[in-house]
């Protein structure tokens, strides 16, 4: 059963779309802003922290060096509403322009590919990100 309206729909697409500006600019800040303040985040390595604090400190941290002058673009692959408040979004993300990729990262055509999945919970009537939990996309196998 769908929970969702189409505003709310807009508005989680709407940050999703900020996600995308505020990495291309380098700025922790507003790629933080729809965190919420006990966010459980997963990189791309397995690390996990928690809270908002750390959230943007450590995109902070890769936006001045590993990331730095890297652009994402996301495509929503999925959203569900669990209920009118709960919803699952899972996305496609692409980062293009990076200089040199972290061991055991792969490239797909000079670009590091990963499937974000992001629980919004709807507080006070704004969306918050409560779990972001992101994992690089490894290259198909070859057939036999």
């Amino acid at each position: 059963m769908e929970h969702g309206t189409e505003a709310d729909r807009a508005a989680i697409e709407k940050i999703v779309v900020a996600e995308d500006a505020a990495w291309n600019n380098g700025d922790a800040v507003a790629y933080s802003r729809a965190i919420s303040k006990d966010c459980v985040f997963t990189n791309i390595f397995g690390a996990v922290f928690a809270g908002h604090a750390g959230f943007e400190a450590q995109h902070a941290r890769i936006f001045s060096t590993i990331y730095r002058g890297t652009r994402l673009r996301q495509t929503i692959d999925h959203m569900r509403f669990i209920r009118s408040d709960v919803a699952i979004v899972d996305t496609s993300a692409e980062v293009t322009g990076i200089q040199a990729l972290a061991p055991g990262l792969q490239a797909h055509n000079g670009a590091l590919l990963t499937k974000l999945l992001q629980v919004f919970v709807k507080d006070d009537g704004a969306w918050k990100i409560v779990s972001y939990h992101n994992v690089d996309v490894k290259a198909a196998p070859k057939a036999p």
